[in-house]
């Protein structure tokens, strides 16, 4: 029953190691490619979004006749809140890289000793049950020789 237990202990936390080793390569993949990717995304379109409102508060000043007063209190509103936005994305874009790095390294760091376990599961814990069976077959051989002297 021990070499039972060690062998599915082995088996147990090889699938362990693993789940381990893929929630670190997801967690590595969303710091470092997902969410610099969005950010960068979302800069591109508040860029787009501020260039868009510049456009159409210029329009509205341009279109206005001397003397008169253009309503372009909106308009203007508009380009403040695109320039915030614009901001709040560069802004998280930055965040998302050291992040990135951040999270690389400590998944680095952990995929060490990760390493470490894996190769007690998949060869050090094997080779103790082997090794644990050979001496249960010649303590059963040596029982079995107790039995049949007189």
């Amino acid at each position: 029953s021990f070499h039972a237990g060690l062998t599915r202990l082995s088996s147990d936390w090889e699938k362990s190691v693993q789940e381990i080793r893929m929630l670190v390569q997801r967690a590595d993949a969303h710091f470092s490619e997902d969410r610099p990717r969005y950010w960068k995304q979302q800069t591109h379109i508040a860029e787009r979004e501020l260039n868009e409102a510049k456009d159409n508060l210029a329009q509205k000043r341009a279109a206005a006749r001397p003397g008169d007063r253009p309503p372009a209190t909106e308009a203007s509103r508009r380009v403040q809140k695109m320039e915030g936005r614009l901001r709040d994305c560069q802004l998280k874009q930055k965040q998302a890289k050291a992040w990135s790095i951040e999270i690389s390294h400590q998944c680095d760091q952990l995929l060490g000793p990760l390493a470490d376990v894996a190769e007690h599961c998949e060869l050090l814990l094997p080779a103790a049950a082997n090794e644990l069976r050979k001496m249960i077959t010649e303590l059963e051989k040596y029982a079995e020789q107790g039995k049949r002297a007189p």
